[in-house]
């Protein structure tokens, strides 16, 4: 078993489409190349994708942002999928690691991150790799800016 999880750049045109086109469940139009390209050649952007044997099996996407609090920077872990049938294999536990790392050189002092209340699983993933859950329960809201 050959498990690596590697930092995407815009040069990884193959493992991107992969991602848009099997692990991103969206109704919408898929984002055009020069939109992914400024994605990923925008610094405070993190995308990193899982390998299993040569195969794309998931991805974490993050952003790094300037705190008003403090002079450090912060992130937000924005998404983390692993395909259903390579769960439970240390994929997401890889993608989690190689993330805090990245985060922490690039002096990031704290992740954020939201999920479902019912994800059992990514809260095992999150609590088992250092995340401390909160006692506060959130709600989300969206606001549709486009006419």
């Amino acid at each position: 078993m050959s498990l690596k999880a590697l930092k995407v750049t815009k040069e990884d045109t193959a493992i991107i489409n992969f991602i848009v086109d099997n692990l991103i469940d969206s109704g919408e139009a898929k984002p055009t190349v020069n939109h992914l390209e400024k994605l990923l050649g925008d610094d405070r952007t993190y995308l990193f994708a899982v390998i299993f044997d040569e195969i794309v099996i998931g991805y974490a996407l993050a952003y790094r942002f300037p705190s008003l609090y403090s002079s450090d920077y912060l992130a937000y872990l924005y998404d983390i999928e692993v395909l259903a049938n390579y769960r439970k294999r240390g994929a997401g536990r890889l993608l989690m690691e190689t993330l805090l790392s990245h985060l922490k050189s690039d002096g990031v002092i704290e992740l954020w991150l939201g999920t479902a209340t019912d994800n059992i699983e990514g809260q095992a993933l999150f609590s088992s790799t250092g995340g401390i859950r909160s006692t506060e329960t959130f709600n989300d809201f969206i606001y549709e800016l486009e006419e």
